[in-house]
């Protein structure tokens, strides 16, 4: 019975004051530099180039609103902080715009080298370019 409560008094202070800074995760740069190189940063946006070796793996991490391209194929397993699980079978070519990624690690389950190239938006964290503006009314 003391274990139980043991547990559960830890599985509390860790949601009430670990759980939520890891759940944000980090910046990708600073939290896997090694992986994560910045090719371009201004004001507006930062281009990050991204290079998993089989095996290797991103620590916890966040990205803002962007846009994506492959530039080497491979095979990447995303894992979220809630636990949830994804594959990414990242094609050459392929890109496309990606919304703000909650907290996450990426590691390489392929067996070649994942090259892809992320545009963070600096300015979308602001605003969500999907949600049309509600009118406002004009004086006539």
């Amino acid at each position: 019975m003391a274990s139980t409560v043991r547990r559960a008094t830890m599985l509390f202070a860790l949601m009430a004051f670990g759980f939520p800074l890891w759940a944000r995760g980090q910046d990708v740069v600073k939290v896997a530099g090694e992986h994560n190189k910045i090719l371009m940063e201004d004001p507006d946006v930062r281009v990050i180039q991204n290079t998993l070796a089989p095996g290797e793996k991103d620590a916890l991490h966040t990205h803002p609103h962007g846009w994506y391209y492959v530039v080497k194929p491979g095979k990447m397993k995303v894992v979220f902080a809630d636990g949830t699980e994804a594959i990414w079978e990242a094609k050459e070519g392929e890109g496309g715009w990606i919304k703000a990624r909650a907290a996450h690690t990426s590691e390489n389950v392929g067996d070649s080298t994942l090259v892809y190239v992320l545009v963070e938006v600096k300015s979308a964290e602001k605003r969500d370019p999907l949600k049309t503006p509600a009118a406002k009314p004009t004086k006539e």
